[in-house]
């Protein structure tokens, strides 16, 4: 929601959505530094005062802009843990109308503000880890994982975390082959899934426990 508290005639949830959308896509095309008042007015078809009287600047447009980027939040459940993960990761670092090639630029520009990062997490963390934990309870109930204790909010963290690098720092698609890395070498070494049947034998034999086999 705008942060912006302003007196006068009501407020169109129209034209804040459409306020809204516009900033979002002006993030992902040219980033935040170049994004101004003016641009999201012309590209909205709105006046700078209508801008104004719901926020008191960009930083707190871009702020709630972020926190309302629209999230799938439907739960994948095709019938196998790894097709689950690859969906549910997909969501996450692609919002809806947001291909990753594009969102790529969202992720770099957003993290590089913290407190613009914070409302983006804040607004999207705690359904990731609700999903992921729907994801995992499922298939320890088709006996694809063992039933064990890890922290669903720290993964889904995790994840973020390598798309910040991935797409920030190294500047990369956040593509399929991204998604299928983060996988294969974070969500499913945590549980305990997807390694190698031989692998699994040589180190129950040498007493590893499961959880912290890699």
């Amino acid at each position: 929601m705008p942060t912006a508290n302003r007196v006068g005639r009501p407020r169109d949830p129209f034209i804040e959505g459409k306020l809204l959308r516009v900033t979002q896509q002006l993030i992902a095309e040219i980033g935040i530094d170049a994004l101004t008042m003016n641009r999201v007015a012309e590209r909205a078809g709105a006046s700078k005062a209508t801008l104004y009287r719901r926020w008191d600047d960009k930083r707190s447009l871009v702020r709630d802009a972020v926190a309302a980027f629209d999230v799938d939040t439907s739960i994948p459940n095709t019938g196998a843990l790894r097709t689950d993960l690859e969906a549910l990761i997909r969501t996450w670092v692609s919002p809806i109308g947001y291909p990753p090639s594009e969102f790529r630029h969202v992720i770099a520009a957003i993290s590089r503000d913290p407190d613009i990062w914070r409302a983006f997490d804040a607004a999207t963390h705690a359904e990731r880890t609700r999903a992921l934990t729907v994801v995992v309870k499922r298939a320890v109930q088709r006996g694809e994982a063992e039933p064990l204790r890890y922290d669903a909010a720290f993964v889904t963290r995790a994840v973020h975390a390598l798309a910040v690098e991935h797409a920030a720092q190294r500047e990369l698609p956040l593509d399929e082959a991204f998604v299928a890395r983060v996988i294969e070498s974070v969500v499913e070494p945590v549980l305990g899934v997807g390694r190698h049947p031989e692998q699994d034998a040589a180190d129950a034999a040498s007493g590893i426990p499961l959880h912290v086999r890699r």
